[in-house]
């Protein structure tokens, strides 16, 4: 995956949950936070050698439910 990918997976991502009201900001930025690691550790060759992939996927899970929240 490019860099370009994981930038427009990560915009993607934080513009859908964007507008959401009931969130709090810490929630909000907890959620992007998960969603920023869990690509980090899923698509980063330094990473995605030594930490499996499943550990990205569900970092990733966890933010988009915190973000829809």
């Amino acid at each position: 995956m490019t860099t370009n990918q994981v930038i427009e997976e990560m915009t993607q991502t934080f513009t859908e949950y964007n507008g959401q009201t009931r969130q709090t900001s810490f929630t909000r930025q907890t959620g992007q936070v998960l969603v920023a690691f869990g690509i980090l550790f899923k698509h980063v060759p330094p990473f995605n050698e030594t930490i499996d992939e499943n550990t990205g996927e569900t970092l990733i899970s966890i933010g988009r439910k915190l973000l829809s929240e």
